[in-house]
Formats: structure tokens, sequence, C-alpha cells
């Protein structure tokens, strides 16, 4: 999982997640079918101790800006609120801001609904990327450029990692910075090692030293370059 601050969207799972249903949405897919339809491919985040409560955060979120939050998503919304499960995850200020953010997000909750819409079809966009396969063929690292911040200083790069187990395709984010994504170079050392390169002087938001899917375990090692 990458997360680069407590905001609600500064985090993979919960960008996913509002992504997938506001494209069904566009797609002319009822509300309670594109709920459906992500707890079936979601099932297992759902069960996980941090990806869970971030599902349905994110859900309840992008269900009530769409006019259509139930009340099953938001009272499962509220229960990962008032128990304080998400919180457990930061420490110190973070703890803080990221109480904050989940208040502020249960006052939205119980506010009415703006009414019912649907998104536009988006078209594809093309993000500036890198990609390098592992020797095997079964893994795929990708270094890209995150879309723009308001925040001067936030990210500028992710470094995502998939990876193919079976007929199971998977994994996350392991390394976020504010550098350009062509400043970092992605080496494969075998195939269950990758290398990432990346400027000294880049600020790192986000530095995972492994990535675990289906059984499969990649380690991720780190070299810094120039000044």
């Amino acid at each position: 999982m990458g997360t680069w601050s407590t905001a609600l969207f500064s985090d993979d799972v919960a960008c996913d997640v509002r992504d997938d249903f506001v494209e069904l949405l566009s797609r002319r897919v009822s509300p309670a079918e594109a709920t459906a339809a992500l707890l079936r491919s979601w099932s297992s985040d759902i069960d996980d101790e941090d990806d869970g409560p971030t599902f349905w955060l994110a859900l309840a979120a992008t269900q009530w800006k769409y006019g259509c939050l139930t009340d099953e998503v938001r009272d499962r919304a509220m229960e990962v609120v008032e128990s304080g499960r998400d919180i457990s995850r930061w420490g110190g200020a973070s703890a803080t801001r990221r109480k904050a953010v989940l208040l502020a997000l249960k006052e939205q909750l119980l506010s009415p609904q703006p009414a019912p819409r649907r998104p536009r079809r988006r078209k594809a966009i093309v993000v500036p990327s890198i990609k390098v396969l592992s020797p095997d063929g079964r893994g795929l690292a990708t270094a890209f450029e995150l879309a723009a911040s308001t925040d001067p200083d936030g990210p500028c790069m992710q470094v995502m990692v998939e990876l193919l187990v079976g007929e199971s395709r998977g994994g996350g984010g392991v390394f976020v910075a504010d550098c350009e994504f062509d400043k970092v170079s992605l080496d494969w050392l075998d195939a269950e090692a990758l290398q990432i390169s990346y400027p000294a002087s880049a600020t790192v938001g986000s530095r995972q030293t492994s990535l675990f899917y289906f059984g499969r375990i990649i380690q991720i090692i780190y070299r810094t370059t120039g000044t």
C-alpha cells in the first residue's frame, strides 16, 4: 500500500476504490450494482486490517459526493471513525491530523447528500512512465508521474510493482518521492529483487523494503545517486 499523507485520498487503496466506483457509474451502472461489484472485487482487501477501513471510508466519501450513499456503507464508515481502527496505524502528529480528517468526513456523511448525479465518462489518460519487466516475466515495476499536487512539497512520482502469481495479478506502491519520475531508475537484480535508484536530493515520502503478494515476496533495494 502507498500512503503519502493523512488526507483521505492520499492513499493508493482509497484512490483505487474511488476510481473503480466512479468508472462504473460513468458506464451507466446503477449505484447498487456498482457497490455490489466493488464488494466482490475488493473482498480480500476488505478483510485486511489496514485496507479494510480505508475501503469503507473511501467508498462512503465517494457515494456521498454522487448522492448515492447507502445506510450500510455510511454505517461501516462511521464504525471505522468511531472505533479508532484507522487512527491506530498512525503516530504522533500524523495521528492528530488523520483524526481531524476522519471527524470532517463523519460530519460530511451525516449531512444531507447532494442530488444524485453521474460522472461523465472519462477519457483515457496516458500517464508518463517507465516500465521494467522482471527476468521471469511475471513482475512489472513502473515509475510514473503523479498528478500535480496543491502542495508544492508534495510527491512528484511513485513506483508500483505488479506481480503475476498463478492466475492472480496485483501488487502495490513501494516508493514515493518528490523528484521527476525519469530521474529514478529501476533494475531487477533477479526475479525476486528490485533495485530502485533515486537522487540523493529527493525527499522520500514512502519507501517499502519488500512487497508481498499471494505468497511471493519481492525485496526492494535502494541506491541514491548524485548529491
